[in-house]
């Protein structure tokens, strides 16, 4: 695959990593309007970027680099909104059956706790809840596989305590 990926790859690529850009386009971006534009932004990025692939890292590797790089540009784009403008938002969004609801609050909980976290330990958190490995997410953020151990570390004890707060 040293070669330029065709188009009509790139838009199969693109489809195939569908899902892991909404998640984290939902890992950074809480605010539904925005985050349906990151996703969008994620997704038209990595098809430009694929075509220029040239295979010397995992394409997996390749494509969380590409999608992470315009989440922290999405992020420097926008400034938070108040807590609780964003707490009415959720307030107005889809209703759920009651059976959900609690579920739906702790999931709710854990992604504003997710949201607090310092970009760098964000950005190793969320490629963990991917699956992705040490070695990998070392690849994607271009930092050492003990300084991604360090920011898991931390940010776990960090989202511990900020859950540990709300009980």
């Amino acid at each position: 695959m040293t070669e330029h990926i065709k188009e009509l790859d790139r838009s199969h690529i693109v489809e195939t990593f569908w899902p892991q850009i909404r998640r984290a386009a939902k890992g950074y971006e809480q605010r539904s309007a925005l985050c349906e534009e990151l996703s969008q932004d994620m997704a038209f990025a990595l098809w430009r970027a694929l075509g220029n692939f040239d295979g010397q890292c995992k394409l997996n590797t390749y494509v969380y680099r590409v999608i992470h790089n315009v989440a922290v540009d999405h992020i420097r784009k926008y400034s938070r909104q108040k807590e609780d403008e964003l707490v009415e938002e959720q307030a107005h969004s889809a209703d759920s059956p009651e059976v959900n609801m609690q579920q739906q609050q702790q999931q709710q909980r854990l992604e504003r706790a997710i949201q607090q976290l310092p970009l760098s330990h964000r950005q190793v958190m969320m490629l963990k809840l991917e699956g992705i490995d040490t070695a990998e997410i070392s690849d994607v953020l271009g930092i050492s596989e003990a300084n991604v151990g360090i920011r898991l570390h931390r940010a776990k004890a960090q989202l511990t305590e900020q859950l540990m707060e709300k009980n």
